[in-house]
C-alpha cells in the first residue's frame, strides 16, 4: 500500500476511535464519570440493531440510523437506573460501577446471541479501488465521510440548540447551571443518551470489518479513550484530533515497522504525550486565579 493509501486507511481508524472517544467525552464533561463499561454498551447496541435487520425487512440504511436511538435509549437507561443513584458516591465507587457495567453488558449479549462471531452487513462496499492512482477501499471513505457527518452535526447540536447550551452550561459549572433554570439532571440523562448513540455508530462501522462478538470493541474503547487523552480530554474537538492522528500513527506503524507491536505503539505514544503534556496536544493550560 502507498503512504497515501495507509494515511485514509489511518483516518478511518481514527474516525471510529474518535465516535467513541468523543462519546467517554461527553459523558465526563456532563458528568464527571469515566464510563470504563463504554464500549460494551456499544457492542450490546449492535446486537440489538443485527437482531432489527434479522427480525424485520428493514433496509440496512435504516436499521444503521436506528443505531442512534437504540443507543441512546441504552445510555439514558443506564444513566437512569445505574448512575444515577451513586453520582454522589465517592469516585472510586462510580469507577467500580463503570467497570461493572463492562462485565455485565459482555456477559449479556454472551448470554443472548451466543459468543461465536457474527457477520454483520457493511454499508460501504470492502474491496479496493483506485482514486487518482491511490488504492483505496470505500469502506474507508464512508466510515470517513460518517464521522465528519456526525461530528459536524455533534457542533450544530451544541452550538445551535436549546439542549446543547444545556449541556455545555452543565459541563463548565453545574451549580451555576442550576441557578440559570438548567435541569441538571435532565442534561445528565441526555448525555449519557448521546454518548450512547454514538458509540453504537462506532460499533456498527467497525462490526462489518472485524465481525460481531462480545470481544470486538475491547480494543476500540481503549483506543478512544487513548487518542481522547492525546488530544485532550477535557476538549471535544481537541479529543477527536487526537483519535485521527491515533489511527494514522497506529496504522503507518504497523504498515513499516512492526504489525505485532502497533498496540504497544499506541499506548507509548499516550505514555510519552501523559509525562510531557498532561492536559493533552491540543490543550491550552490556563492560568488559575488565585
Amino acid at each position: 500500500m502507498t503512504l497515501l493509501s495507509l494515511v485514509v486507511s489511518g483516518l478511518a481508524l481514527g474516525s471510529i476511535y474518535a465516535l467513541i472517544g468523543v462519546s467517554l467525552v461527553i459523558i465526563s464533561k456532563a458528568t464527571d464519570v469515566v464510563n470504563f463499561g463504554q464500549g460494551e454498551m456499544a457492542m450490546f447496541g449492535a446486537f440489538l440493531t443485527l437482531t432489527l435487520l434479522r427480525q424485520t425487512d428493514m433496509p440496512l440504511w435504516l436499521a444503521v440510523l436506528a443505531t442512534l436511538p437504540i443507543g441512546f435509549l441504552l445510555g439514558a437507561l443506564v444513566q437512569l437506573i445505574v448512575v444515577r443513584p451513586i453520582e454522589n458516591a465517592p469516585a472510586l465507587n462510580v469507577l467500580i460501577s463503570t467497570l461493572g457495567l463492562f462485565f455485565v453488558f459482555n456477559s449479556a449479549a454472551g448470554i443472548v446471541w451466543g459468543f461465536d462471531p457474527h457477520p454483520f452487513p457493511s454499508l460501504f462496499e470492502l474491496a479496493p479501488i483506485t482514486v487518482g492512482g491511490v488504492a483505496v477501499t470505500p469502506a474507508s471513505l464512508g466510515i470517513i465521510a460518517v464521522a465528519l457527518s456526525v461530528m459536524f452535526a455533534l457542533y450544530l447540536f451544541f452550538e445551535k440548540t436549546r439542549w446543547g447550551t444545556a449541556m455545555r452550561a452543565a459541563s463548565m459549572n453545574r451549580t451555576a447551571a442550576r441557578m440559570m433554570g438548567i435541569r441538571v439532571e435532565h442534561v445528565a440523562v441526555a448525555a449519557w443518551g448521546l454518548a450512547g448513540g454514538l458509540s453504537v455508530i462506532s460499533a456498527v462501522l467497525i462490526a462489518p470489518l472485524t465481525f460481531l462478538d462480545q470481544q470486538m470493541m475491547v480494543s476500540i474503547i481503549l483506543k478512544g479513550f487513548a487518542g481522547a487523552i492525546l488530544g485532550g480530554f477535557s476538549s471535544l474537538p481537541g479529543s477527536v484530533i487526537g483519535c485521527l492522528i491515533l489511527g494514522v500513527a497506529e496504522t503507518l506503524f504497523g504498515a513499516y515497522v512492526s504489525t505485532s507491536m502497533k498496540d504497544s505503539f499506541a499506548f507509548v505514544l499516550i505514555i510519552l504525550v501523559l509525562l510531557l503534556r498532561p492536559s493533552g496536544v491540543f490543550v491550552t493550560n490556563r492560568a488559575k486565579k488565585v
